[in-house]
């Protein structure tokens, strides 16, 4: 008799199941990345649903500020991004065949280098992106207003 007593108060000491599953979700909840995840999923739920009825998605902004606002970002990302970033491309290119003899320099030139093409891709991207996601949304089935696709 004193070997099932024993028993039993062993499987009574360690945790079941359950309460390993649920101290696993507790633990798993209170990092910052599934919180963050957990909320945009929420968010694009909560926004994606005006979206979902519409064929065209975007028709809603035509002949509004909205449109008016996209149309003067992306000139100024065009107008002011390319020849920026070109003018620091340049800058960097110099300071790094200037930099001959010492290593800091050549090291500080190639950094701010790297940077430069950095943003000159990010510019082209952010310049070619919407082309790229109109044509996969033609592909996929659904397409954009041509109100809000710029250039």
């Amino acid at each position: 008799m004193s070997t099932q007593t024993n028993a039993s108060n062993a499987s009574n000491t360690q945790p079941t199941l359950y309460t390993h599953a649920k101290r696993r979700f507790a633990d798993a909840w209170l990092t910052p990345g599934v919180r963050q995840a957990t909320q945009l999923l929420l968010v694009l739920t909560l926004f994606a649903g005006s979206a979902m009825g519409q064929t065209d998605v975007g028709n809603i902004y035509c002949d509004t500020a909205v449109e008016d606002g996209v149309n003067v970002v992306f000139g100024a990302l065009a107008g002011l991004g390319l020849p920026a970033t070109m003018v620091f491309v340049g800058r960097s290119g110099l300071s790094y065949m200037r930099a001959s003899g010492n290593p800091n320099q050549q090291n500080e030139a190639r950094r701010d280098l790297i940077l430069s093409l950095v943003g000159l891709g990010v510019v082209v991207l952010a310049i070619v992106a919407p082309e790229l996601i109109t044509k996969f949304g033609d592909n996929v089935g659904f397409g954009f207003s041509d109100c809000v696709t710029p250039f």
